[in-house]
């Protein structure tokens, strides 16, 4: 009776695959991460042009505070995303 074949796993391939895939998932959040920061700096603009009307107090400080929360969100993320990839396994392969 034949034996089925064995599968030899290479273990350099597994973590260049599990390597990959944070790095994909990295760069799936630094994207987030710009898209965080072109939303601030939108709200900052917004508040530059609110700056210049005197009838526009209410919004100044809607739009202020919402600038705020995104701020404390992109600093809390940037953490985090720091924090995963000191989590990374290191390459063997490229020293990195």
């Amino acid at each position: 009776m034949p034996s089925a074949p064995r599968r030899h796993r290479n273990p350099r391939r597994h973590v260049r695959d599990a390597s990959d895939r944070a790095n994909d998932a990295l760069t799936n959040l630094s994207a987030y991460a710009l898209t965080l920061d072109a939303e601030y700096h939108r709200l900052d603009d917004r508040l530059l042009e609110l700056t210049k009307t005197e009838s526009a107090a209410a919004e100044l400080g809607t739009v202020l505070r919402e600038r705020d929360e995104i701020g404390a969100e992109r600093d809390a993320f940037r953490y985090a995303v720091g924090a995963l990839r000191e989590q990374l396994p290191m390459d063997p392969l490229s020293g990195s």
